[in-house]
């Protein structure tokens, strides 16, 4: 009998169970588990992909803030995967971070994106104790498209609504970078022809349907708006001044609002660089949070 099938055995078995764990990473003060692929939602017909998430947490030994990111690409692409260093980051911070993806344009409406981040809203909310959330203290962040998305859901309580759920649900907004907080603003003033044209096939002709999608519009005095984090490209004049267009709107309604400029970055760069150790963005956004959470 060959005395070294049983140790090699041992050794694929062990080599299996790694494969089929959920996956590891190390932080600087302990592990954290990902759990991917999540379904949240089941919507007849929609690939399950769409309606899924990846959540990045520490082993629940006490309650803490959770993200749940919405990643960009103009309503019609995009994946959860692209988190860049934003996990590690905000779990060192003691923030666990879910990152979700949607159903996307061409086959879906914006209600149907907008009804997906409620939903995941409510699964972080419903999963608290498993993961160890602070149901209390749920951020919304989002990069382009997904910005205006996470800005639409906190200003248009319509949308809450579908999880019998409110603004005050939701402690903090992180909108990276958008052009569409004043989609009228987009057409008529701001916008070049590709961004016009992008807006027009996304929200349509119909000015009011730009209205009602945007999140500028729907801020008022006396609404419970979480506080915003507005973070933009300090080069580009355009999404500069939708920033401070819609942080002014925000002040005068009695809500927190912060600009924080990407100084030397980029429409992709604001995003991807976030959580890197040396991001003064990164810094100066975590500051705004802890006053938050």
């Amino acid at each position: 009998m060959n005395r070294e099938l049983p140790a090699l055995f041992r050794l694929l078995m062990v080599m299996l169970a790694i494969m089929v764990l959920p996956t590891v990473a190390l932080s600087e003060d302990a592990p954290y588990r990902k759990m991917e692929n999540i379904r949240y939602a089941e919507s007849p017909g929609t690939d399950p992909d769409l309606q899924s998430l990846d959540v990045y947490y520490h082993t629940p030994k006490h309650k803490s803030p959770v993200i749940i990111y919405i990643h960009g690409g103009g309503w019609a692409f995009g994946d959860k995967a692209d988190v860049y260093h934003k996990p590690d980051f905000f779990l060192k911070q003691g923030i666990a971070f879910i990152s979700m993806n949607y159903r996307l344009r061409w086959d879906y409406q914006l209600i149907d994106q907008a009804e997906d981040v409620v939903s995941v809203i409510d699964w972080a909310r419903t999963n608290a104790d498993k993961y160890g959330f602070d149901p209390e203290k749920l951020i919304l962040m989002g990069h382009g498209a997904g910005a205006h998305l996470a800005a639409l859901v906190a200003t248009d309580p319509s949308y809450l609504s579908f999880r019998q759920l409110y603004p005050g649900d939701i402690s903090a907004v992180v909108a990276i970078d958008t052009l569409s907080f004043d989609i009228p603003r987009v057409m008529h003033e701001l916008g070049n022809f590709l961004e016009r044209r992008q807006h027009e096939l996304i929200f349509g002709k119909d000015e009011s349907a730009w209205l009602a999608a945007s999140p500028i519009h729907h801020v008022a005095v006396g609404k419970a708006l979480p506080g915003f984090a507005l973070l933009y490209v300090a080069d580009n004049e355009a999404t500069m001044l939708q920033a401070r267009a819609f942080a002014k709107k925000l002040s005068s309604a009695s809500a927190d609002a912060i600009m924080i400029p990407g100084n030397d970055k980029t429409t992709d760069s604001i995003d991807m660089d976030l959580g890197k150790e040396d991001d003064n963005t990164s810094r100066a956004l975590m500051t705004f949070l802890k006053a938050k959470i």
